[in-house]
């Protein structure tokens, strides 16, 4: 994360508001702009790109900054339920996301439109997998056009401070929630110069006071739902009334377009920086214009430079507001243009684009008939240039003079390349036949004597990656599977398992693979078990497959619910988690699984808080309660009890039951530890009881390697002390109550699992 730095301003520019200039990157402004406004709470959950939106606002909190609640949820949709929460009770909430973050929240977002809650959400825009992209692209945008949302668009990294504090006032003057959209990675990741308020007090004048300020009666037609005096019911069943409430949200964005100007003007004479529903830039009255939205059209601006130097008069419009639609603000910066290029950051599959067809409609209801040409470029977070913009006016000014057939295309992509017809690509890995993976006898997981050396002939199911020195990722899923014999399937829940094995395009795997986003895997392989029945049964499949689902980096909080269902129907496949106790591949944020004082990249050291807030997530005793066949946890610091497990799981599998199996894996990197020293903190870990070895089939417990009894058992402190700088704290003196809870914590659950043991029923 780039360091703010402040500098002095030029007393000759300063405004009515006392303005102050620093540098930082656009998620960074929008947290800014976050705490400067004084949110009543951010529902949250990290996805790359607008993970460190959410960070920095967490570490301004722990420091005692704001004092807003700062609430990670287990998924997406559970972030934004969360926010629909704190507005219906009547709170200032916001929010941040991307990409497919915004299709798992997409359920919610015409709800909290048409309850009339103001929120802002903060989209930092990336192409929708699949295949699985984190870079820039306007997919998810487009995806919310519909949705009832207020959209502000903000081109760079002044605007995404600005935008977000019009936003959250547009929205509480109409009672609609509101998106501000910067591009990911351009935008959000870009370190520029940009002013703020000098006094955040100056912020909180003109977005207003908080709705239900000293009273919950509020104000503008709002209601709070904690208002027991006037009880209301929210979001009721509702038939032929529906459309009088569609008619409302359209009325709603009419007093929206009504007001924003206004809204405008006042912030304009608060910084000096305007805003308008468009910014056009260049010759009004040139005959060849580009429209592109953020960082494209900020991109062409030097196109336009560029051609005016030349004496060539070219027009430039970049829409700032998407909803409520200015479609006269549009037209009018259009001009008197005959050909109008419309380059956007997405496509509509087998149809004209989305903002060409809206200006395309515009246009034709004011008798215009100029020439609109779509072209597609910059998704997947390819960068629009000068000599792209260069090109777009290029393409205004020859079409339909080209000699290549899909330059003369009125849609079409700009920046992609055919490739070479008669490439053929080497096999880089070779596919493992069954009879090579028959080291374990029959598979029947009834042996209990793990020969290792024997094991160590079989050959491993994937090849060269790329994760991290020292990543307990692949030491545990090659351990695991040297006790699975036979055909295996492998299904990757997102995370730093699949992002370092698959990058294209090659693969690690030598065996089937497939990712299904970021938290599905268990549902896609009940889905692929199904089939497998089915086609055993009609005779067309042979060989027998074990079918294994990977999961991790707080997979098993966002995918809780499809694990449990897993799990509740006994479903006849292995969910492996490496249980690396945090969000790994977002940047080290937390999930549930981490430990109570871990520090996470959104779970800080302050004034105001220490670490992550709760105790380690159990998920073992959670799936305990749904019955499945067979549950254990695993260690690679214990290689013959793992393989041991592995070979049960598999017998389990066979024999139609559900198995979940949960290894604990070291991350160097975040954790902040030597990347040689896995095995001997691993071990630690388990001594110190904070990762019991055990097993439960069909619900009886069998702890199956006792530190205690063994006379191994340490504190919770030695293997603080291992596991590097994310808990350090830990063992510092002034944390010695923390620590001590933690100790109780660990010793509760582990006496509670010893009396499961001793019992016949448990």
């Amino acid at each position: 994360m780039t360091a703010t730095i402040e500098i002095e301003r030029n007393p000759a520019t300063n405004t009515k508001c006392a303005q102050r200039t620093i540098i930082a990157n656009g998620n960074e402004a929008v947290a800014r702009a976050i705490v400067d406004i004084g949110y009543d709470g951010e529902g949250y959950y990290p996805i790359t790109p607008s993970s460190e939106a959410g960070e920095v606002v967490s570490k301004a909190f722990a420091a005692g900054e704001t004092d807003l609640a700062f609430v990670v949820g287990t998924s997406e949709l559970a972030a934004i339920g969360i926010c629909a929460g704190m507005a219906v009770a009547g709170g200032r909430a916001v929010d941040v996301t991307s990409a497919n973050g915004l299709l798992l929240k997409i359920e919610e977002l015409p709800a909290i439109a048409g309850l009339g809650l103001p929120m802002v959400l903060n989209l930092s825009t990336r192409d929708v997998s699949a295949p699985l992209n984190i870079k820039n692209g306007h997919t998810d945008l487009y995806a919310t056009l519909g949705l009832g949302w207020i959209i502000l668009m903000a081109p760079n990294v002044q605007a995404a401070y600005d935008m977000n504090i019009i936003a959250i006032k547009i929205a509480e003057a109409v009672n609609l929630p509101a998106i501000v959209a910067y591009d990911g990675f351009h935008t959000s990741h870009a370190n520029r110069r940009f002013d703020v308020f000098a006094d955040r007090e100056d912020v909180r004048r003109f977005v207003g006071p908080p709705p239900f300020c000293g009273t919950l009666e509020g104000k503008n037609g709002r209601f709070s739902f904690l208002d027991v005096n006037h009880p209301r019911t929210f979001g009721p069943y509702m038939n032929d009334d529906l459309i009088n409430s569609k008619v409302q949200l359209d009325l709603k964005f009419e007093k929206a377009y009504q007001l924003l100007p206004g809204i405008f003007d006042e912030y304009a004479g608060l910084t000096g920086r305007r805003y308008g529903f468009v910014e056009q830039y260049g010759d009004r009255s040139a005959r060849h214009c580009l429209v592109g939205l953020n960082t494209i059209g900020e991109a062409a601006r030097d196109a336009v430079d560029r051609l005016a130097a030349q004496d060539r008069a070219t027009n430039l419009v970049i829409p700032t507001v998407l909803r409520p639609w200015p479609e006269q603000e549009i037209v009018d910066a259009i001009g008197s243009a005959g050909r109008i290029v419309v380059a956007e950051r997405a496509s509509q599959y087998g149809a004209n684009n989305y903002l060409a067809n809206e200006i395309g409609a515009a246009l034709q209801r004011r008798g215009n008939a100029a020439t609109i040409l779509q072209r597609t470029c910059g998704v997947g977070g390819l960068t629009i240039t000068l000599d792209d913009a260069l090109a777009f006016y290029e393409l205004a000014d020859r079409w339909p003079n080209f000699d290549d057939t899909d330059a003369r295309r009125v849609k079409w992509y700009h920046g992609a390349w055919p490739g070479d017809p008669n490439y053929n690509p080497p096999q880089t890995i070779q596919p493992i036949a069954a009879s090579a993976c028959q080291y374990n006898g029959n598979g029947d997981g009834a042996a209990s004597k793990v020969d290792l050396r024997v094991l160590s002939n079989m050959p491993t199911r994937f090849d060269k990656h790329a994760a991290c020195p020292g990543c307990g990722i692949f030491t545990n899923l090659n351990l695991f599977l040297r006790g699975i014999d036979g055909h295996v399937c492998l299904l990757f829940n997102t995370g730093c398992g699949m992002v370092v094995t698959t990058g294209y395009p090659l693969t690690s795997f030598k065996v089937p693979y497939f990712h299904n986003l970021f938290h599905n895997a268990c549902s896609t392989a009940t889905g692929v078990v199904e089939m497998i029945k089915r086609f055993k049964t009609r005779g067309d499949l042979p060989e027998d497959i074990t079918v294994i689902a990977v999961t991790g980096d707080g997979g098993d909080d966002i995918g809780m619910d499809q694990l449990v269902g897993c799990a509740l129907r006994d479903d006849p496949f292995i969910m492996l988690e490496y249980d690396n106790k945090g969000y790994m591949n977002t940047g080290g944020q937390l999930c549930y699984s981490g430990f109570k004082g871990q520090i996470n990249s959104n779970a800080h050291y302050g004034s105001q808080q220490r670490g992550k807030t709760r105790h380690h997530k159990d998920i073992i005793e959670i799936l305990r309660g749904a019955t499945p066949s067979y549950l254990a946890t695993a260690s690679e610091a214990h290689p013959a009890d793992m393989i041991r497990k592995a070979r049960k799981a598999q017998a389990v599998t066979r024999g139609g039951g559900f198995a979940f199996v949960k290894v604990i894996s070291v991350c160097p990197l975040n954790w902040g530890m030597t990347e040689h020293g896995g095995v001997e903190t691993v071990e630690a870990i388990v001594n110190a009881c904070m990762h019991p070895l055990l097993e439960i089939e069909r619900g009886i417990t069998r702890i199956t390697v006792d530190p205690e009894k063994k006379g191994k058992k340490v504190g919770v402190g030695e293997a603080f002390k291992l596991m590097g700088s994310a808990y350090r704290p830990l063992c510092e003196s002034k944390n010695a109550d923390l620590l001590a809870e933690i100790q109780a914590e660990v010793d509760h659950r582990w006496a509670r699992l010893k009396a499961m043991a001793e019992s016949q029923v448990l």
